[in-house]
């Protein structure tokens, strides 16, 4: 997930990726996404997790491919689901979702769930996923 990852960071990825592909290879990205460019939501992400992290618009994400010789990029985009229940048993399956809600009840995790799980429903308009195939 280069959303992780600083400016500095994601470029070295990117040159790496690039490397390694084959000519024609396709290079496989799931991220977040900032819906307009918000740098209070992302310092507020960044709050909530406990990383500095780096999402981008669609448009910042397409232009950050094509920067590192990346030509055809075809997205995806749609809301993000991570914090919400039915996004969690969608994603990790009804056992998957339990035992996760099992851990973040626990004494010691609560306080970190309960914040990621409020930030994202703050910001649920303002934040998404994007999938992206980017093509050498």
């Amino acid at each position: 997930m280069l959303t992780m990852q600083s400016e500095k960071g994601k470029n070295k990825c990117l040159d790496e990726y690039y490397r390694v592909l084959k000519p024609g290879g396709v290079l496989l990205t799931h991220d977040v996404m900032l819906k307009q460019k918000d740098e209070a939501v992302r310092e507020e992400l960044s709050r909530a997790i406990n990383v500095n992290v780096g999402p981008l618009t669609e448009g910042s994400w397409i232009q950050l491919a094509r920067s590192h010789k990346f030509d055809q990029v075809e997205t995806f985009v749609g809301n993000m689901t991570l914090m919400s229940p039915r996004g969690m048993i969608y994603d990790e399956g009804l056992g998957g979702t339990l035992k996760i809600i099992r851990n973040a009840l626990k004494k010691e995790n609560r306080p970190q769930f309960v914040k990621m799980f409020k930030m994202f429903k703050k910001n649920q308009e303002k934040l998404g996923f994007i999938a992206m195939a980017s093509r050498k």
